[in-house]
């Protein structure tokens, strides 16, 4: 299984590359705005947020990705901004960078509370391919010649979002939805022996909160396309307990069964802010479900500016 994973990585360098470019995430709401730059803060909040995605526990090379995000919005000015540092390593290659994102809002459209954001984002990652991490059997293979190759790409995005309302347990249910498109202008990835194509992400998404007294239900569904064929969609459904807990269910097209669930702490160093700490399993029931579960970890601090 690690050769192949090896031989498909390389393979989309040295080739045309058509598949899954931009970092792995579950796309849960709070982590929106790494695929959509029109989900920085639409609210009155800012955050503070780190991921870390293992995927394919006790496999040696398998996907990792970390996340250190911050997003804050301008009230006063209708528009936010934020900054992510993207880590992300599968096998040989890795890719480390910032991604800085930028949205405008545009209120009450339809009626008092609904907000129609637009956003772009750029992103600078340097990439590295180390050859000499590869078992070859092949010694003329030009992988064990070019030993690590770095290369410095930057990219840019855009994306639109509205909400119904940006404000949960105002008494109101809320409606979302979103299209993002990343890599609109990006540079081919050229290496000393070949050139993998950057190809355009095209991220829609779209759910809703159903509130109670003290609680909402969020059915959700996300579509994940790269040309010329849809890489994965998702079915969600979270339930969340006002100043309590949450929990969540999903599936994706891949196969993926995901748990997931954390704790919501309020007032924690300051009034008006809430600490979010959970965590996600994935158990693939396709046929890589040898390879082992998935572990993702989220944890985010946000502090009402309104």
């Amino acid at each position: 299984m690690r050769n192949i994973i090896y031989v498909l990585v390389f393979v989309c360098l040295a080739g045309i590359l058509h598949g899954q470019q931009m970092t792995q995430t579950t796309p849960i709401q709070q982590l929106h705005h790494i695929w959509n730059p029109a989900f920085t803060a639409p609210g009155t909040k800012m955050d503070m947020s780190v991921y870390y995605r293992r995927q394919w526990l006790g496999f040696s090379g398998a996907p990792t990705t970390a996340v250190a995000s911050v997003t804050r919005p301008f009230v006063d000015m209708n528009m936010s901004a934020g900054g992510q540092i993207i880590v992300d390593r599968t096998g040989p290659v890795s890719k480390t960078g910032v991604q800085l994102n930028y949205a405008y809002k545009l209120k009450e459209l339809l009626n008092r509370d609904d907000q129609l954001t637009i956003g772009i984002n750029g992103y600078f990652h340097q990439y590295a391919f180390n050859g000499e991490s590869i078992t070859i059997r092949d010694i003329d293979d030009v992988v064990l010649t070019n030993g690590r190759q770095t290369k410095f790409i930057p990219a840019f995005g855009v994306g639109m979002a509205y909400f119904s309302s940006t404000e949960d347990y105002d008494g109101e249910n809320i409606f979302y939805a979103g299209f993002s498109a990343l890599q609109v202008l990006a540079n081919d990835l050229l290496l000393d022996e070949g050139n993998a194509k950057r190809e355009r992400h095209f991220f829609v998404n779209m759910g809703t909160k159903l509130f109670g007294y003290n609680h909402y239900l969020e059915p959700s569904f996300q579509v994940n396309y790269v040309n010329p064929e849809i890489i994965n969609y998702m079915l969600g459904l979270k339930f969340e307990m006002e100043e309590s807990f949450w929990a969540g269910l999903s599936y994706s097209s891949v196969s993926d069964v995901a748990i997931n669930g954390g704790v919501i702490l309020n007032e924690i160093a300051g009034r008006y802010t809430e600490l979010k700490i959970g965590a996600l399993a994935t158990i693939n029931g396709g046929s890589i479900m040898s390879a082992g579960a998935s572990f993702e970890f989220f944890a985010s601090y946000t502090l009402d500016l309104d």
